[in-house]
């Protein structure tokens, strides 16, 4: 049995869903309204257990092949409705839940898993401390709550910086009735000026900034389990694109198979590694001195532009891994 945590919009998964049926896999979908639940059987010599999916059985611990973290992360079925009224039982839910899912996952991890669950909202801070570790290139960072400092900052980096999320973005999906996805929205790089900054009260929530690159292009390098496939995208050819790519997949900006040098893609499985990452979407930067700046990782990004305009077929790729 095959278990694949994903959610409804991602088409990728019904992708790599097809592989498995034409290869007679069995697979068992858990989506983001999905709850489910282990039973365990502990002897002296033996730790098995049961999942449930929905309060459904799927199958016995020994038949679980593999498991692929793709979207979705572990939902434990909550017993009970409403709030508790008293401080220490919410206090004791909160642990009791936090127990029962941390156990799921480290289940799921001590099998052939695909991806890490837990780890879908990356942290951005703990990225660029590993890069520094490595010697990877990053760009110049500021990290506060201060807008004098960020002023400081502001005049520092010539007046060029941006802004953008420090964990995973905002990103709100609308589902109709039948389930499909009919709108999306998502937040972006932006840029920061002077009007922005004049606005900022003295202090505001804990927020990152970075200099603005001067990019010749752009690489999405896709990691699955060692393997790299890598994109150059051309964004500044396209103004809507030079500072968030993802604004410009429909302005026809050019897109083509890319091969990393050597000592990057060498860089790339490093960092894999020191994040206990088995599989993401990497943004590179390459700047008009030719400097290769990592930007960001995503545990469980999106691959299906890489995987197309590179041929590669991630999709197959991730159903072998899946398969063994």
């Amino acid at each position: 049995m095959i278990l694949v945590f994903t959610e409804r919009a991602d088409l990728n998964s019904r992708s790599v869903l097809a592989y498995l049926n034409n290869h007679r896999e069995p697979f068992e979908v858990f989506l983001e309204d999905d709850a489910i639940e282990l039973e365990y059987l502990i002897d002296r010599n033996q730790f098995d257990y049961r999942i449930y999916k929905n309060d459904r059985f799927v199958c016995n611990s020994g038949d679980v092949k593999s498991v692929w973290y793709r979207r979705t992360d572990i939902q434990v079925y909550r017993f009970g409705t409403g709030e508790f009224s008293q401080e220490g039982l919410k206090v004791y839910s909160d642990e009791h839940l936090k127990t029962r899912t941390e156990q799921i996952r480290r289940c799921f991890h001590a099998k052939r898993c695909l991806g890490k669950f837990g780890h879908g909202n990356y942290n951005k801070i703990e990225f660029l401390e590993i890069c520094t570790s490595l010697n990877i290139e990053v760009p110049k960072t500021l990290i506060t709550r201060s807008k004098q400092h960020l002023l400081d900052f502001w005049k520092n980096n010539k007046e060029a910086i941006i802004t953008k999320s420090l964990a995973f973005p905002f990103e709100c999906v609308h589902y109709t009735k039948s389930g499909e996805a009919d709108s999306y929205r998502m937040g972006y790089t932006v840029p920061v000026g002077e009007v922005e900054l004049e606005l900022l009260p003295d202090f505001f929530d804990l927020s990152m900034f970075q200099e603005k690159l001067d990019k010749l292009f752009e690489i999405r390098t896709i990691y699955l389990d060692g393997k790299v496939y890598s994109q150059a995208i051309f964004s500044q050819s396209r103004e809507v694109a030079a500072l968030d790519y993802r604004l410009g997949y429909d302005s026809g900006m050019r897109m083509c198979n890319y091969t990393l040098p050597e000592a990057i893609e060498k860089q790339v499985g490093e960092l894999m590694r020191k994040l206990d990452l088995n599989f993401g979407s990497l943004d590179i930067v390459v700047t008009k001195d030719k400097k290769y700046v990592f930007l960001e990782v995503n545990p469980n990004g999106q691959y299906g532009a890489v995987s197309q305009t590179t041929n590669s077929n991630v999709d197959y790729e991730v159903a072998k891994f899946l398969m063994n």
